[in-house]
């Protein structure tokens, strides 16, 4: 009795945590028209090298859709559009779909399609134990899993609406030349009142806003300082203000907006190092 030989690139393998993190990388980078994740939770602000092969495959013109978990009691408070990598991948013409009672992860391109265990998450990829099935395409398993996602994930999925990319700021035209004149007599300058927090007595947490005292060296939380002791980025963009809590562009290298770093009072001559 003989047996069929299946030829190698066409076999499907059923693999560990290693290969399937491994073989999901290089369904992105390989593919070349289509790139479907199906996830249904998604960290993308921890998964930075993901996120660079994934803009990666945007930049070449590969049609790439996400599909996440509409939120729920199980996504928790947090909105999952609620993410900055998220957002420049949006910005970069990729599409996001949310689907009901999602549990089923799937990454599928042209090429090769990756049943798993695997959700995008940081915990998923460095600390939990997955397997995942690799089928390849022009086999009956990978029609299989296309017929899957045309009858039960696609037809049910709500289309989250597009985000265009930050227009480019247009230089402004230099001011014409005007002749010199004889300079006003100079008026005492008001000082200029900004509404910031009482002498900075309380502080707020740049990244989630809670409360906290005002320190300038320690402007995140206990629990967001141990998420950005991992990479210990100081300029990495936060999102409030630590004087007055306002959603303002920060970061631990600079934790105030403009008005409430102003507001800080001069340092006294104790506060100067010679």
């Amino acid at each position: 009795m003989l047996t069929a030989v299946v030829p190698e690139k066409q076999r499907i393998a059923i693999i560990g945590s290693s290969e399937t993190q491994t073989n999901l990388s290089r369904l992105i980078t390989e593919a070349e028209q289509r790139l479907l994740l199906v996830s249904p939770y998604v960290q993308f602000d921890k998964l930075r090298k993901l996120v660079r092969e994934v803009q990666g495959a945007l930049a070449k013109g590969v049609s790439v859709t996400l599909v996440l978990r509409e939120k729920d009691f199980s996504t928790g408070k947090k909105d999952p559009l609620d993410s900055d990598a998220l957002t420049q991948l949006r910005q970069a013409n990729m599409k996001v779909l949310l689907v009901k009672d999602l549990h089923a992860k799937v990454y599928i391109s042209e090429k090769n399609a990756l049943l798993t265990s695997l959700n995008l998450l940081e915990s998923s990829i460095n600390n939990s134990i997955e397997i995942g099935t690799w089928i390849p395409s022009g086999t009956a398993e990978y029609a299989a899993v296309e017929a899957f996602l045309k009858s039960e994930i696609l037809p049910t999925a709500q289309v989250v609406p597009s985000l265009s990319a930050p227009a480019a700021k247009t230089p402004e035209p230099p001011a014409p030349k005007r002749e010199p004149r004889a300079a006003p007599a100079r008026e005492a300058r008001v000082p200029r009142q900004v509404a910031v927090p009482d002498a900075f007595a309380t502080g707020h947490c740049i990244r989630c806003r809670d409360g906290l005292e005002f320190n300038m060296d320690r402007p995140l939380c206990r629990g967001c300082f141990s998420s950005w002791k991992k990479y210990e980025d100081k300029n990495y963009a936060e999102k409030y203000c630590h004087g007055c809590g306002e959603p303002k562009k920060t970061s631990m290298a600079k934790p105030l907006c403009h008005p409430c770093f102003d507001a800080l009072p001069p340092p006294s001559d104790d506060d100067i190092e010679f």
